[in-house]
């Protein structure tokens, strides 16, 4: 699989799990802290899913119309993601253990977290693995 291909379908894979965690978060007693938290089915959540999706497939779009230099661009806004899910996931942690909420109310959203910061690995790998191309600077000719 060439490596174009193999960036937008984990670019893609992130995507979603970006959304579900929203999406889950919002349906979890996550959804009653703060002022500005987002309801599920609400215009905010909506509003939240719809940048993701531009944040993710602009940068994406333009890298496979040929540009390949936004993969670094893509690189930092991953980069980004990782961050944000890692503390996610933590900071989910912590709230449960500080919270007359049981872990089992936040379990799915830390579990979804986790694996978006597992996509976001694997992109990198994906984007950045060396070629199949062999150089022959080692061979004597």
């Amino acid at each position: 699989m060439s490596r174009k291909n193999s960036v937008a379908i984990m670019t893609a894979i992130s995507a979603l799990l970006f959304c579900a965690m929203i999406a889950a978060a919002s349906l979890s007693p996550l959804a009653g802290t703060g002022g500005a938290a987002n309801q599920f089915n609400s215009v905010g959540m909506w509003s939240a899913i719809g940048m993701i999706f531009v944040l993710y497939f602009i940068p994406l779009i333009i890298y496979m119309l040929g540009v390949d230099a936004m993969r670094y661009v893509m690189a930092v806004l991953c980069g980004f993601g990782l961050l944000i899910h890692l503390s996610s996931a933590g900071f989910i942690l912590m709230y449960s253990f500080f919270s007359d909420h049981p872990f089992s109310d936040v379990i799915f959203v830390i579990g979804v977290s986790l694996a978006a910061a597992a996509v976001n690995v694997i992109w990198f790998v994906a984007a950045f693995r060396s070629g199949d191309e062999k150089t022959s600077a080692h061979t004597l000719t």
